[in-house]
């Protein structure tokens, strides 16, 4: 996996260039926005992932993540930030961001966010066999080839070593916010089984397994990952496009906003239910006709969300 890491503090950058490097990535380094933006419009081929900080002397991170997003759509995009205020986390979701990490982390929650984003951009999405480890789940995020390997002559080592953070000491949990509200009714019971993410049937379907999903004018194709409307092709994000493949698999059924948070980010996820409804808002303006009106993607309130069958 290549990275972009856009990181002002040299500390915190070094920090996470050594255990990123030894989990077996590729890494190159920027100290402000413009030498990131500059790193990635030369890339060949295109980074993989960026990690952008968001404090910085310049332009800020939210810049340099609306500028990727707009010249590289299918890159991943995770935001470092040190604020706790929900519109910070909101503004870089709607800008196109794949996911956040809030300030102090530690180095294992960075690699599993990290490989389940990639997972989300390999073909096909979260299978049934790997969304168990994406999230953090399995053991194997905190050891073996996937595992936090700190630099040597660190003080910590073994459990001392993962517990050790970021920017600070002592990660903190995430907030879990009120879900959003729209039209419709839920289904009887989840499609999927809360906090067991889609490894019971991701992956498993004739559709999926064939490598394509129709519904009205949607073709999907998930060993391209790519989408098409009326014969239009549409660019998602990452996650947009393993959200609207989740939903087109589960047609016709309601997904509470949980299911989707532990099929899309994992299980084990530490953020705000919130992350969904913005990735969904940014994957209507993409789809819909009428944004406002949606047609395809329907709000099950005080649920969560629907692919409506057929498009009807």
């Amino acid at each position: 996996m290549r990275i972009l890491l856009l990181e002002d503090e040299e500390a915190i950058r070094g920090f996470i260039r050594i255990n990123l490097k030894r989990n077996g990535m590729d890494v190159t380094e920027a100290g402000d926005g413009e030498t990131a933006l500059a790193l990635a419009y030369a890339a060949s081929p295109p980074f993989d992932v960026a990690l952008l900080d968001v404090m910085l002397p310049t332009i800020s991170g939210f810049e340099v993540c609306g500028e990727l997003r707009e010249r590289f759509p299918r890159m991943g995009i995770i935001m470092l930030t040190a604020k706790a205020q929900e519109e910070d986390k909101i503004r870089g979701l709607e800008l196109g961001a794949d996911d956040y990490v809030q300030k102090p982390f530690s180095p294992g929650e960075l690699i599993a966010r990290l490989n389940a984003l990639h997972r989300r951009m390999m073909p096909g999405g979260l299978t049934s066999q790997e969304s168990g480890s994406a999230d953090g789940g399995d053991s194997s995020a905190a050891g073996g080839a996937l595992g936090m390997e700190m630099e040597e002559g660190r003080p910590e080592e073994g459990p001392a070593a993962e517990a050790g953070h970021a920017g600070d000491a002592g990660a903190e949990p995430g907030s879990s916010a009120a879900q959003g509200t729209g039209e419709g009714s839920p289904a009887a019971s989840p499609v999927i089984p809360s906090r067991d993410g889609w490894a019971a049937s991701a992956g498993q379907s004739p559709g999926v397994r064939s490598g394509e999903l129709s519904s009205g004018p949607f073709r999907l194709s998930s060993t391209e990952r790519r989408l098409w409307k009326g014969g239009v092709e549409i660019v998602l994000t990452p996650t947009e496009w393993t959200l609207v493949m989740l939903l087109m698999e589960r047609e016709g059924e309601g997904l509470s906003r949980d299911d989707i948070l532990d099929a899309v980010w994992g299980r084990h996820f530490i953020g705000d239910l919130k992350i969904v409804d913005v990735n969904i808002r940014r994957i209507r303006q993409k789809l819909e006709d009428k944004p406002s009106d949606p047609r395809y993607i329907e709000t099950l309130w005080g649920f969560g969300y629907r692919w409506k069958r057929g498009g009807h």
